[in-house]
């Protein structure tokens, strides 16, 4: 069943310039929510960059062995290619000041800044199957775009702010539990088995909808068809996670309101790729089934 976003859940509109290169599209942002995020200014795309980042570049069938040395085939993602090459040399020059913000909104402002770049790069969908921001996941065979190299999936997007945090060293693994290092931390110290790759084998600690659906600490749920109150919504602070096992999205804030974030499946896909603000996309999640609304943060508030 398709949901079809009406106009409340639409903030303005998206004008979409097309470039005729063979590589793949390119698209212009014109819109008052973008950019989403005002510190990280993303450049215009070199020719170059085109080519070389693009949502048809197609990925190599490789076959690694797991730790039981059963063979698992498949394509692998490149998204640590793009993060190290297109992403970084943004974020380097911006790290002191994002270091001295906050931990909610440092990961508002990966979250936001991820799904900006991915989009102007890989498309306004950019799901790809067994896509996580540092190539964690197995190779896989089979599963919507899982033959091309960039791309993240719903828990890959979710996991990434998470990621960078980490990565760039604003954010302890420990805080960060949405993060493949948070994660592990966690095994470790709940003597818990990463079972999350092909053949019930260790996926490296990357997340998927799973184990997001039983980590964290929930702040509310919604039943099938239940709406959201205000005092709910009010709750919210970017980097809380919405959904369940099979599909997950995130909280961020653009211009001091809740908005909802995903990759993948069928609220901000329906809205033409904009985030749709929280009240109304947490009415749509739930109107398929129940929901759950979790944290690892501190409280903002």
């Amino acid at each position: 069943m398709r949901i079809i976003l009406t106009a409340t859940g639409v903030l303005g509109f998206l004008s979409i310039s097309i470039s005729g290169i063979n590589c793949g599209s390119v698209e212009t942002f014109d819109n008052e929510l973008y950019p989403l995020q005002k510190l990280i200014m993303i450049p215009e795309i070199t020719d170059t960059q085109r080519e070389e980042f693009n949502r048809n570049v197609e990925s190599e069938f490789i076959s690694i062995m797991d730790e039981s040395s059963k063979k698992i085939s498949g394509y692998r993602t490149k998204n640590r290619l793009f993060l190290e090459t297109v992403m970084t040399p943004l974020i380097d020059p911006h790290l002191g000041r994002i270091s001295q913000m906050s931990k909610v909104e440092i990961i508002n402002y990966f979250t936001l800044f991820s799904f900006e770049i991915y989009q102007r790069y890989i498309g306004k969908d950019f799901y790809r199957w067994g896509g996580d921001i540092l190539d964690l996941d197995d190779p896989q065979e089979r599963g919507s775009r899982c033959k091309f190299s960039f791309g993240l999936d719903c828990s890959g997007f979710i996991a990434s702010p998470y990621e960078l945090a980490v990565y760039y060293g604003l954010i302890n693994d420990t805080e960060a539990l949405f993060s493949s290092k948070g994660y592990q931390k966690y095994c470790q110290a709940n003597k818990k088995q990463d079972i999350g790759g092909r053949e019930g084998s260790s996926n490296n600690f990357r997340l998927d909808t799973q184990e997001l659906a039983e980590l964290g600490r929930e702040l509310f749920r919604l039943e099938k068809k239940q709406i959201p109150t205000d005092q709910q919504i009010k709750l919210l602070q970017p980097g809380d996670i919405v959904g369940r096992s099979g599909h997950f999205g995130i909280i961020g804030e653009l211009n001091s309101e809740p908005y909802y974030l995903e990759s993948g499946g069928w609220v901000v896909p329906e809205n033409d790729g904009i985030p749709v603000k929280a009240f109304d996309a947490l009415k749509i999640f739930a109107s398929t089934g129940s929901i759950s609304v979790k944290r690892c943060l501190e409280n903002r508030n």
